[in-house]
């Protein structure tokens, strides 16, 4: 069995990844960005760690001796996500010619469903060139889109959480007209990109992955206030200022808790078919309805928010 490396591996999906493959006994390493943001890593597992940006190549080479698959992460929970994103397709494009250089054939991408390098939206056209890069590298690829994943210490359902706990009475949210979302449980996530990486059926595949249910955006915020105990009137918000609160906050603010790739997400929506994930990985992914009880043990929110606000968790 040989060496997997994960990028982005500080990230929500990646900690959760990193943790299941060594619990496995598989051999990682974790590639770490230089950051000037505290990068939480698992804890108590096993893993090498290599520091290199994407953009350094002569970096990724070190970081790829006696590697032999790849399983390409974008963290967009992380403080810089904005400049991150606007760079995934070149980094992409820089991973997969340190693979090529190092020999390594295979390699797993974690997309966003709906992910087209023709979108009108930064965050899905990224994601739409980085699957372009790989397509056309001649490696064995995969690639897993996926809807929104959810769990402890998740940037999108304790992030909606804070927000509602620092604002009484009304919780403006935007206007996500008929978008539908499909959130899945990020431990059934890493199920599949594990699986999908171990399986050659599927080198030259795009499978998508979803929680088992649809939901409105409106649907989705208030199962997460019912969980977390908390009650708020959701006060809908137009994009177009949405956008100007989120452009406002990146200016003001070391890490804005609603940065503006939400924005798109929201109005692309994040779903796909509800038989997805159990016609390919023949298991039903856990209700978001029912899966939400790490939300009601929430402590100190004012010291969290602030810690997120600073880029600190």
């Amino acid at each position: 069995m040989g060496m997997i490396l994960v990028t982005d591996a500080t990230g929500f999906v990646g900690r959760n990844l990193v943790s299941r493959l060594a619990a496995q006994g598989r051999q990682v390493r974790c590639l770490i960005r230089p950051s000037r943001h505290v990068q939480q890593l698992p804890k108590s597992v096993n893993f090498s760690a290599v520091s290199a940006n994407l953009s350094d190549l002569p970096a990724l080479r070190t970081a790829m001796q006696d590697v032999t698959e790849i399983i390409h992460l974008l963290g967009e929970d992380d403080p810089d996500q904005q400049r991150r994103i606007a760079q995934h397709g070149a980094d992409t494009a820089n991973l997969v010619e340190a693979a090529q250089e190092a020999g390594i054939r295979r390699i797993l991408y974690v997309s966003r469903l709906d992910s087209d390098r023709a979108s009108a939206y930064k965050l899905f056209r990224a994601r739409g060139e980085a699957e372009w890069a790989l397509r056309e590298s001649g490696l064995e690829t995969t690639v897993v889109r996926t809807a929104i994943a959810y769990g402890p210490d998740d940037a999108f359902t304790n992030v909606i959480v804070l927000l509602a706990r620092a604002i009484p009475i009304f919780l403006p949210v935007p206007s996500a007209s008929l978008s539908r979302f499909q959130p899945i449980w990020v431990e059934d996530l890493v199920r599949c990109i594990v699986e999908a990486l171990d399986r050659r059926d599927l080198i030259g595949q795009t499978v998508s992955v979803g929680g088992p249910d649809h939901f409105t955006f409106d649907q989705i915020v208030t199962l997460v206030l019912d969980a977390a105990r908390v009650r708020r009137q959701l006060l809908h918000v137009r994009a177009p200022l949405m956008g100007l609160a989120a452009g406002l906050a990146n200016l003001l603010l070391p890490r804005n808790p609603t940065p503006r790739w939400w924005l798109d997400l929201l109005a692309a929506g994040s779903a796909t078919d509800l038989t997805a994930t159990m016609r390919t990985f023949n298991f039903k992914p856990r209700p978001f309805s029912q899966s939400l009880g790490y939300l009601a043990e929430q402590q100190h929110w004012r010291r969290e928010l602030l810690r997120f606000m600073l880029g600190k968790s």
